[in-house]
């Protein structure tokens, strides 16, 4: 009865990289259950008990047939609604503590709306003159399609990976 958006973003590069990543997706396997603050706790809890040393960024999203969209943020950048960074609280990223709580927020999207999940390569893409993309030009774009969004970034100029996704309530068939 709803769909889960998990997006994440690991420290490093090379195995180490690759290891943090595996140990997300693995710890995220069968936890259908879990809300978005409770697996992020345990993904968190994963990463600890790896002691593989590497940390993740990551954002939980449940979104319900409704447009309800309940959420929680370990260190990673919040999605963007109506041009506006969704206010979430803020969190450590997973594996840098062992006493993280998730809190959990909610937002009601409706029919028409979208939501904009990005990785730090969007505001970190820096020019040849050293300037960054940032949150203020995010934000001017953030309405736009997944594809402008990572194209402008891209353009800008890349230094780190770019991740866009946009979701868009339809509203139900008559």
């Amino acid at each position: 009865g709803r769909q889960r958006v998990l997006l994440g973003d690991v420290s490093g590069k090379g195995s180490a990289a690759a290891m943090t990543a595996a140990l997300v997706l693995g710890g995220a396997q069968a936890r259908d259950e879990d809300s978005p603050g409770d697996l992020l706790a345990h993904l968190n809890r994963v990463l600890r008990e790896s002691q593989v040393g590497g940390f993740a960024t990551c954002v939980c999203a449940d979104l319900a047939a409704d447009g309800a969209v309940t959420m929680a943020n370990a260190g990673h950048l919040a999605p963007y609604c109506h041009s506006e960074e969704v206010q979430m609280q803020g969190n450590l990223p997973l594996g840098l503590s062992d006493t993280n709580a998730y809190e959990e927020s909610r937002l009601q999207l409706q029919p028409g709306d979208s939501l904009s999940f990005l990785s730090d390569g969007v505001v970190e893409a820096r020019n040849v003159d050293g300037q960054l993309f940032g949150f203020e030009r995010t934000r001017e774009i953030s309405g736009k399609t997944a594809e402008e969004i990572a194209q402008a970034a891209q353009q800008f100029g890349q230094e780190d990976d770019i991740t866009v996704l946009t979701l868009t309530r339809v509203g139900a068939a008559v």
